[in-house]
């Protein structure tokens, strides 16, 4: 009788350690993961022609993150520019083309966003000097969710 519950028990015991090994694992699952959630690829710069004293960058944001964030703002090393606004291009009613800052663009979870030339883009402004196709600039995004992420972007030439 003594046999069969120290038996019972090491059954139970087993049991419940199949039970609860796989779970061990799962502590980790709500961490960070070692992958940042917004990342950004094809950034460039378009150059300069002349001393226009602006100029825009553009790229793809992916968001493999879980939850939307926002981009809300770009910084890059002032002896380039001035200043840096995120910017939006459409077009009215009266088919005129119109750009205006804006205050951050959506990047979805789980999604993308293009900065282009003739819809969202980010302005350089008051440009400190000329930029050419042998330039490149660091970009720093700033997101809603804190988010830092530093961008190269080569300077092209305008098409």
């Amino acid at each position: 009788m003594r046999m069969r519950r120290f038996l019972l028990a090491v059954l139970i015991g087993v049991a419940l350690g199949a039970l609860l090994i796989p779970r061990l694992g799962d502590e980790d699952d709500d961490a960070p993961s070692s992958a940042p959630a917004i990342t950004v690829r094809d950034a460039w710069v378009r150059a300069t022609v002349g001393s226009g004293g602006m100029t825009g960058a553009f790229m793809v944001i992916e968001n493999n993150g879980g939850t939307a964030d926002r981009l809300v703002s770009v910084g890059v090393d002032a002896e380039i520019a001035g200043a840096v606004e995120i910017h939006e291009m459409t077009i009215g009613e009266d088919q005129v083309m119109r750009m205006r800052p804006i205050e951050g663009i959506d990047v979805p979870a789980g999604g993308n966003i293009e900065l282009k030339p003739g819809g969202y883009h980010i302005m350089l402004l008051e440009l400190q000097r000329d930029l050419t196709p042998d330039d490149t600039l660091t970009l720093t995004l700033t997101f809603e969710s804190g988010a830092q992420v530093e961008v190269s972007a080569p300077v092209r030439a305008m098409e």
